[in-house]
């Protein structure tokens, strides 16, 4: 008996795949802790339990099996099941079987079967179902795995899995031949079999009465019952399912917490036991965590392989097996941890060192049943802190004790290793990556410690969820296995009819490629691994369900031939082959070599070979953090004159470095056989001397010199700088000519950044011809992936003082302002205690810089690599260019990708090029990344290797969940987003298609505000500006607080007050009129008088009243006030001209702006707010940053302001905002009129607007403008109400809505609606439109067609708008 099977809780019930994991079984079968679980539950009466009904069940059923097992007796030799021509199980045995279980007859299928959804000759033969749930029963003597009748036909269990996966109708099912019954489920995502299965004959032949109370409690007709209108899934076994998700997840939280204690229990034990002096008298806790966290995998992975029965040689005697587990085994070891303390001695230790030597060792240990596996199990440097030393049993009992089990609420629950995967590692790996080492040398101790500004943070790292990873894939790699299995059919045609075409297609297969270039522990790798490899398994064993062994065997080839990963964290590179080897372990094989496909390096920072090809680009040189300014110039001047052939040496003009050769070397090496150890330690061997090769070295260090000259010390005593000839030089393998201080730097420049050079390290994907033919112009190289996958970091490459400092000095880090943070830092160079930490922190500085200005000017980036960059951003532009044209990317990444501007160049590209697969836009609501706010927005981003423009694009945007996709997605035309955002190429955020149906409409019947293609695309003479920023220009904000200036010191200075403007003599200070101080036809909207901490902490104000409102001379008051004239300095400049810093008036003069009010938006917003593109005009005073100005040079300004501040508008401008700001790019792409057009309707809509905005004194150079002389019109609300519903009315006909789509957008205003209901009891402003909008219809209002007041329309309003009550005149 193997240790795996002495552990398990059940003796004929097992779980397969974690259907319904083994602690979950537990519950039901107790009928704790889940619901569900009462008799009326189960249709019983209260004073009945369900136990007591299964036993009744129990004994009626005993006798039937009794007299059936008579009647079919096995085979006497080999105990093979009879055959059963007349049906005796089915009639005698199952049929009262399933009454005794609550389902009475069962509805036979028929015939017919049960046809798929998507292929309507594809039909399923299941044999029952009762309602949605399947029922099927095979002959008596059927294995649920074997083909029935060979080749041609299909295992039972693959036919229903496959039904299930293909049928929306139904997802549960159950499986039985009579003496097995199995209960699966619908799971079209994994890539091998998933279901509970009860061993009938172990159950009644052996008494199991308790395990037949599991069969009972959990196939009773009433855990597939549902309410009649309901989903299959309101059943109670998806209930159970989804409640043993969640528990898992809730065991996979403690679980990372049992790693980080293991690790604290090993460092401690270790540094504590008496023997390890040599370990105390030199820690390096860095080295001593690497090296501690490969044994915890190392234990790990020993518990995975022990519990799904793939540790041991199946070759081996049943004496070395329980040798094995009576001595040596994870699951003694397990079990002693459960029960034990344990003591000082230390045998545990070094029977555990007897086990990791053996798995390390080519031989291994036959005599224990273990076999040499190698990889993770290879001694290195990485293990060197561990070499020889002692540890406890305590201490080791502690370790394996908190890896073993969790708390789960009141109970320890065991963990699961049998299925634990790549997200466990996953999950596991993120947690470790928050941890800093900690040790402490007087109480011998080790700890790992949570820190702000931790790995986790300054790495990026974001742990994806499976169900995005799988719906990612759906569209990324999908599309590419089945172009994979199209070719291998062609080929087997093409060779010639009677071809069997299932070795072309897996030839085909394992010939793909996968590359996730920030890998982190592989949890996408092992994703597409899988589906790979179940796809291989399927057309090998011609089912499209194939078997456990068919899978596991596959997928040890497509782990070592298809899959590929790089990652900047030496810890995450180790840990995906980890999960790799885990995924592809296979029996008696040995840890596959994946050195050549899983590499560490910073996927960023490398050359191609087309940038090689043009040399050292002069910009390279430009000076950097801590560089001097005079020594960087000499170096670009030094470079020019080298790249313009003017230097005194010969000038290299040699093509792209062919590395084919390389190539063919490596496919040699990763082809070689690798069914042992020895013949993977013969890989690894090759490998190195294949990197260690000479023509390699040079090349390489060619590239790295190129990488170099990026970041290289610009100072007088600098080595010589790899300048264009250098390089060349090194290009042309004459190293000797380059000095060996140049060498040297280079390689450390190379460890520091980590240098990674695609061609050079995958030469099989980027094929370098030297002929040229074929290459691809922006890289230089043949080929690529065909597929693309990943969650890259989402990080700003700019070191963030806070995270440095957060651990190292908190002071630092938590200073009230980043003035206060700088001078901290500066004082740090003149503390002789830290100038070490001044140091650490110039080095990190300089890093981020130079990483910067590599992504900004070494060419690798044109599309990305500019404006505050983002990882995210760089990786999104790499990853498309590492995509073959045949293959597909897929990755997730903020929607800031096709939103903002930084990315519009990138995002535009994929447009115009038809390379846009799909875009799956989330919200973080429920908080599917925890470690990221709940606002962030973030997409599954899908790109095709070779565009096609004719192909549209599948979108939906908004969504929470990946099931939520299906039945909200639209397709999209390239053309069509270019239309709504010409300038841009930014992608519109539709919540539905209905959304994106009416804003196309819109955009195709209206032009965008200023359209940059176009040479008259600015017909309304347009400037924007931020006159003010609240940051850079607060030096000139008055009051100055941080002077202790205040609003009454300013009249005690001789200021005072004039309206809302402050005067003294000839000066004038103008209010600062922040963004929310405005609203639609409403400079007047909030004022910061009376506002209180409360408020001002909460960035809002209070409302003008409504008797405020209805004072003409009333004005808001501000926070600041800003000069109207420029100030003088005490500065001149070298004409002896006084510099003065510019007021309000030079600013707006620069604009060629003279009139006496301003247009403005407020630049924060979201899509979600009561409105969203809010726009007003203002009397002529300062505007910060948030308040960004429109300023018209022609046209009707009355019609503009009024189609700005229109509902039609705003509903197409909430499209474009996917998150908090309405920046100029969005604003330039709203759609707008042409001014002629407009002017056609002036005498419309300009005395409607003069009465809204002129109803104070201070927009009387508006009321001038606009033709009017009187004084300014009475706030009346309910005039206004009247007005504003006239005006948004018109805009929806000008705009061709449809009056049903004008009712669905005035829906789409929740708060607006939420609003008016609580404030009238009705939607009003929604009738209101509604009610204007039918009596302009009946008019023929159109864009050609204009209302006339008195003729073809009348307004409802006695006065007429224009004509309304105003103040007395002045």
């Amino acid at each position: 008996m193997s240790a795996t099977t002495r552990n398990q809780v059940f003796t004929a019930v097992q779980t397969v795949g974690a259907l319904l994991p083994a602690d979950m079984l537990v519950r039901i079968s107790e009928g704790k802790d889940v619901p569900g679980s009462k008799p009326a539950d189960y249709g019983l009466p209260t004073s009945r339990s369900v136990r007591d009904e299964a036993e009744r069940s129990w004994e009626y059923l005993k006798p039937l099996w009794r007299d059936l097992r008579k009647r079919l007796p096995g085979h006497e030799e080999t105990g093979q099941p009879a055959a059963d021509p007349t049906g005796l199980a089915g009639s005698d045995w199952l049929t009262p079987l399933w009454r005794e279980l609550g389902f009475g007859p069962l509805t036979p299928v028929g015939p017919a079967g049960i046809t798929a959804d998507s292929d309507a000759e594809k039909s399923f033969p299941v044999s029952h179902r009762w309602r949605h749930a399947l029922i099927h029963q095979a002959p008596w003597n059927a294995n649920l795995d074997k083909r029935p009748n060979g080749a041609g036909t299909v295992p039972p269990q693959s036919m229903l899995q496959e039904c299930l996966n293909r049928v929306d109708a139904h997802l549960w099912a159950v499986l039985t031949n009579g003496r097995q019954v199995r209960l699966l489920r619908d799971s079209s995502a994994l890539a091998t079999a998933s279901y509970v299965e009860f061993d009938l004959e172990a159950i009644f032949d052996g008494e199991l009465f308790s395990e037949f109370v599991l069969l009972y409690r959990t196939l009773h007709v009433s855990r597939f019952e549902i309410a009649e209108d309901a989903a299959p899934s309101a059943c109670w076994l998806e209930k159970w399912r989804t409640e043993a998700i969640a528990s898992g997840t809730r065991a996979l939280d403690q679980l990372r917490k049992g790693v980080q204690e293991a690790i604290t229990a090993l460092g401690t034990g270790f540094l504590r036991h008496p023997a390890n002096a040599a370990l105390r008298e030199d820690v390096q806790p860095k080295a001593l965590q690497a090296a501690l966290l490969r044994l915890v995998y190392r234990l790990l992975f020993i518990f995975v392989a022990e519990d799904r029965e793939a540790l041991l040689s199946p070759k081996a005697d049943h004496q070395a097996r329980d040798r094995y587990a009576a001595y040596f085994s994870s699951a003694r070891l397990r079990a002693h941890a459960r029960k034990r303390r344990g003591t000082a001695h230390g045998d545990l230790y070094e029977a555990l060192g007897i086990v990791l030597a053996a798995l390390g060792d080519e031989a291994g240990r036959p005599e224990l049943a273990l076999p040499g596996l190698g990889g993770l199990f290879n001694d290195t440097d990485a293990d060197a802190p561990l070499r020889d030393l002692k540890l406890s049993n305590e201490a080791l009992l502690t370790a394996v004790r908190h890896l073993s089990q969790v708390r789960d609420g009141s109970r320890w629950r065991a963990v699961d290793y049998r299925h634990l995967d790549a997200e466990e590692l996953g999950s596991v790996y993120e947690s470790l990556l928050e941890l800093e080492p900690k040790h402490s040398a007087s109480e011998r101790t080790f700890t790992l410690v949570e820190v702000a500004g931790n790995t986790r943070k300054t790495t990026g790292s974001y742990y994806t969820p499976s169900s995005l990873i799988e719906c990612l894939l759906d569209s990324t790699l999908d599309p590419v296995i089945a172009d994979a299995v199209k070719r291998g059919e062609e080929a087997a045609t093409a060779a010639g009819a009677a071809a069997d075409p299932a070795d072309s297609i897996v030839n085909e297969l394992l010939s793909l490629t996968v590359c996730d270039p920030a890998c982190g522990s592989g949890h996408f790798l092992v994703a597409a691994a899988r589906r790979i490899a179940k796809q291989v398994a399927a057309v090998r064993e011609r089912n499209p369900e194939p078997t456990l062994d068919a899978v596991r065997h596959a997928l040890h080839e497509v782990v070592a031939r298809c899959i590929y990963g790089v990652d900047l964290n030496p810890m995450a590179v180790e840990l995906a082959k980890v999960s790799l080897w885990l995924e592809a372990l296979e029996p008696g094989k040995p840890l596959g070599f994946l050195d050549a496909h899983v590499k560490h390096g910073n996927g960023l920072i490398g050359a191609t070979p087309k940038l090689l090809a043009d040399g050292v680009p002069n910009d390279a040189f430009k000076p950097i953090e801590g560089d001097d300014k005079k020594t960087a110039a000499d170096l670009q001047k030094r470079n020019r004159i080298q790249r313009g052939g003017q230097d005194e040496l010969l000038f290299d003009t040699a093509g792209p470095l062919d590395n084919s050769r390389y190539a063919a070397e490596l496919a040699r090496i990763t082809a070689a056989p690798a069914d042992s150890l020895a013949q993977v330690r013969d890989q690894e061997s090759a490998y190195r001397a294949y990197m260690e090769s000479a023509d390699y070295l040079q090349d390489l260090h060619a590239a790295d010199a190129w990488c170099a000259a990026f970041v290289w010390p610009k100072q007088p005593d600098a080595p010589e700088a790899p300048t264009d000839q250098v390089f060349r030089a090194l290009r042309g393998r004459d190293q000797a000519s380059v000095p060996d201080t140049t060498h040297t730097e280079t390689l450390r420049l190379r460890d520091t950044y980590g240098f990674f050079h695609w061609h050079l390290e995958f030469p099989e994907v980027f094929s370098v011809p030297e002929s040229g033919a074929g290459i691809q112009p922006e890289t230089g190289w043949v080929g690529g992936f065909d597929a693309v996958v990943g969650n890259p970091p989402w990080e700003r490459v700019k070191l963030q003082e806070q995270e440095f400092f957060a651990q190292r000095d908190p002071e630092i880090a938590n200073a009230t302002n980043a003035a206060a943070r700088k001078r901290l830092i500066a004082q740090l160079k003149e503390d002789q205690d830290g100038q070490v930490l001044y140091g650490e922190f110039e080095a990190s500085k300089r890093r981020a810089e130079g990483e910067s200005h590599f992504l900004r000017l070494s060419g690798r980036f044109p599309l990305t690599g500019r404006g505050d960059i983002n990882t995210y951003a760089v990786f999104a532009e790499t990853d498309r260019i590492l995509t073959g044209p045949r293959g597909r990317t897929g990755i997730i990444v903020p929607t800031g990708i096709a939103t903002d501007a930084t990315t519009q160049f990138f995002f535009k590209s994929l447009l115009t090029k038809g390379q846009l697969a799909a875009l799956y836009d989330f919200e973080n609501e429920e908080k599917i990344f925890p470690g990221v706010h709940n606002q962030m927005r973030f997409c599954l981003l899908m790109l095709r290797g070779a565009g096609s423009l004719n192909e549209p694009t599948q979108m939906v945007f908004k969504v929470r969940q990946a099931d939520q996709i299906a039945e909200r997605r639209y397709q999209l035309a390239a053309d069509d987003i270019l239309r709504m955002n010409p300038n841009t190429g930014t992608c519109p955020v539709f919540s539905t298609r209905r959304d994106a149906e009416i804003t196309l409409g819109i955009y195709r019947r209206m032009p965008v505000l200023i359209d940059e293609s176009r040479k008259d695309g600015n017909p309304w003479g347009m400037s924007f500006m931020a006159m003010f920023h609240m940051s850079n220009d607060s030096h000139l904000f008055r009051p100055d607080a941080q002077h202790g200036e205040t609003f009454e010191s300013l009249l005690k200075d001789g200021w005072s007050l004039e309206s809302n403007v402050l005067v003294r003599e000839d000066e004038r200070l103008l209010p600062l009129h922040e963004a929310k101080m405005l609203h639609h036809f409403d400079h007047r909207f909030s004022t910061y008088e009376g506002a209180t901490e409360k408020q001002l902490n909460k960035g809002t104000l209070p409302r003008f009243t409504l008797e405020e409102h209805q004072d003409a001379a009333a004005a808001p008051m501000p926070r600041y006030w800003v000069p109207k004239q420029d100030l003088p300095t005490g500065e001149f400049d070298r004409n002896g001209l006084e510099i003065k810093l510019a007021g309000v008036d030079s600013r707006l003069a620069a604009k060629g702006w003279n009139r006496g009010w301003l247009l403005g938006w407020r630049d924060i917003c979201r899509a979600s707010d009561e409105r969203t593109m809010i726009v007003s005009a203002f009397p002529r005073t300062a505007a910060p940053d948030g308040t960004l100005l429109m300023l018209p040079g022609r046209g009707p300004v009355a019609g503009l302001l009024a189609g700005l501040s229109s509902f039609a508008l705003d509903f197409a401008a909430r499209q474009k905002v996917g998150g908090t700001h309405l920046k100029f790019f969005t604003a330039y792409q709203l759609p707008i009129p042409m001014p002629a057009q407009l002017a056609v309707h002036d005498t419309f809509i300009s005395p409607r607007v003069l009465e809204l905005v002129y109803t104070a004194s201070d927009m009387q150079p508006l009321a001038s403008d606009l033709g009017d002389t009187g004084a300014p019109f009475r706030w009346d609300p309910d005039r206004r109400a009247a007005i504003r519903s006239e005006l948004d009315a018109f805009f929806f006909h000008l705009y061709g809505v449809t009056r049903a789509d004008t009712s669905y957008v005035l829906d789409t205003f929740n708060v607006t609606r939420d609003n008016d209901i609580k404030a009238y009891g009705t939607y009003r402003t929604k009738e209101l439109i509604l009610a204007e909008y039918d009596r302009m219809a009946t008019a023929g209002v159109s864009m050609e067609n204009p209302l006339i007041d008195g003729e073809n329309y009348t307004s409802t309003l006695t006065p007429p708008p224009g004509h309304g009550p105003r103040h007395p005149a002045a």
